[in-house]
């Protein structure tokens, strides 16, 4: 997947993390949309929208997160089972030109698994930075610590 096909906006967060479960197990929760509010934090409701052209939620399809208080438009921009996908959120007050993407990777009986965040900064400075700084990386860590105990 080459990146700056979706967006020229910089990789901005990284968070990685081995599960010592089967890459197909750990697709099945990752690639469940309306599933995300079991170990997503924030994300209270997931509303699919719009299937893809072939009536799929893979590429080309669009959901609705409720993140807090924000509704995040979300569209899926990559879709490569079990191992990778790549979803935008359409501009908003914190981050524009955005592309999120989780890699899955075989790796010593077990799964890693890769979330990172390009994005360009939007919206006042005090806000730029408690997304970047704060809420983002605890969103992605505590994200990827409920999957590994959600496949356990």
């Amino acid at each position: 997947m080459n990146i700056k096909n979706f967006t020229n906006a910089p990789e901005q967060l990284r968070v990685s993390k081995f599960i010592a479960a089967p890459i197909t197990d750990i697709w099945k929760i990752v690639s469940d949309h309306e599933g995300m509010t079991g170990w997503m934090p924030m994300i209270s409701k997931v509303e699919l929208v719009q299937p893809n052209a072939e009536q799929k939620w893979e590429e080309g399809s669009e959901r609705h997160c409720q993140f807090g208080p924000d509704l995040l438009q979300e569209r899926i921009v990559y879709w490569n089972p079990p191992y990778a996908y790549a979803y935008s959120i359409a501009d908003m007050h914190i981050v524009k030109d955005h592309i999120g993407v989780f890699q899955l990777a075989e790796k010593n009986n077990g799964t890693q698994v890769t979330w990172i965040q390009y994005f360009n900064p939007n919206g006042i400075a005090p806000k730029r930075w408690m997304a970047k700084k704060v809420m983002l990386p605890f969103v992605m860590k505590k994200a990827l610590k409920n999957l590994t105990k959600k496949v356990s």
